[in-house]
């Protein structure tokens, strides 16, 4: 039975990034994918004043996956709420996971394979900010339940990966109560297990990302620190146009680039979408499709090797020139595996 992909092109350089991965989709997986479009960000509010319209929300619980471009944040309205993340909320998305490693020699650090898994801003640690008349005051909630699926989940995707070290990064020196919770879980819900297990203040393990980062594997992080540690790890690579990312929940997911709209960038046909073709590889991943994932990562290599890139990284080919060599590199791997 073919995999439904739900298909969110959003604002700005979003729709043209997504038609790449969806090019590249068709390429490698085309004959086990069932594909279809629906609206978010500013594209659907100006056919139905909504931003996250009910049809793309009953259109995404029925995906196997969910490829969604960028949207335009309307900073200007207060009562404004980003689709992308309320549409992770209504899933039940409650892992982060971003996937840091070089696409050739020329470009970031050797050693680098790292996953990095954090929880779900709406749903593991809960922060609220509430303004008085000498300052704001933060608040954060954090439950034992939530670290709980959080750890679960890691372990879960540490051992289908084959993954066998699992660092835990936190804040416990400033955050005792919390971050001791956050800790204490970690230790508890991988005690039964053969992984190597070890924990980091989040100053050193950004240290050590840099300094080796052959020694981080897996890490798991609360989003305070997780989003810090991933702008380390896309630094490593390359920067967050190189770097894919995911939401997943216990069935489904939704796959993004990790860079933002960049509306002044749009339709000049100039966008990197190398960080929305690899999370595109990441969904077929999520699918069971994992042969067609590799194939499309190998290719995105190939075409880097080459240097049939984007100027961003030091090529010289548009958009569409770029995501054409990858699909030929797709093309051959496909004719060398016999398929």
């Amino acid at each position: 039975m073919s995999k439904k992909i739900l298909v969110l092109p959003g604002d700005g350089v979003g729709p043209e990034v997504t038609s790449s991965a969806v090019s590249v989709l068709k390429a490698a997986a085309g004959d086990f994918i069932d594909i279809a479009y629906a609206d978010i960000g500013s594209a659907a509010f100006d056919t139905t004043d909504h931003h996250l319209p009910a049809g793309t929300i009953d259109l995404a619980t029925d995906a196997d996956a969910i490829i969604v471009g960028t949207v335009v944040d309307q900073t200007s309205d207060r009562n404004y709420q980003n689709p992308v993340r309320t549409l992770k909320k209504q899933l039940n998305l409650y892992i982060v996971m971003r996937k840091f490693f070089p696409l050739c020699n020329r470009i970031g650090s050797k050693g680098v394979d790292i996953i990095l898994m954090t929880g779900n801003p709406d749903s593991l640690l809960n922060i609220s900010e509430t303004e008085s008349l000498d300052g704001v005051t933060t608040q954060k909630f954090l439950s034992n339940s939530s670290c709980k699926r959080l750890f679960r989940k890691v372990l879960q995707t540490a051992e289908a990966k084959g993954r066998k070290h699992v660092t835990c990064v936190h804040r416990v020196a400033a955050f005792p109560m919390s971050d001791g919770l956050f800790l204490n879980a970690f230790y508890r819900e991988f005690a039964a297990t053969d992984m190597l297990v070890n924990d980091m203040e989040v100053e050193l393990a950004a240290s050590e990302m840099v300094m080796d980062p052959p020694s981080m594997d897996v890490i798991v992080s609360t989003d305070l620190y997780g989003s810090v540690l991933a702008g380390v790890g896309a630094g490593l690579v390359g920067g967050s146009y190189l770097t894919p990312m995911g939401s997943i929940g216990d069935s489904s997911g939704l796959f993004e680039p990790m860079h933002g709209p960049r509306p002044e960038m749009a339709d000049k046909g100039s966008v990197n979408p190398t960080s929305s073709i690899l999370s595109a590889a990441m969904a077929l991943d999520h699918v069971g499709l994992r042969t067609e994932a590799e194939n499309i990562r190998i290719a995105v290599r190939s075409a880097y090797a080459a240097n049939n890139v984007t100027p961003d990284v030091g090529g010289s080919l548009n958009t569409s020139a770029f995501t054409e060599a990858v699909i030929e590199a797709v093309k051959n791997n496909k004719l060398h595996q016999g398929r």
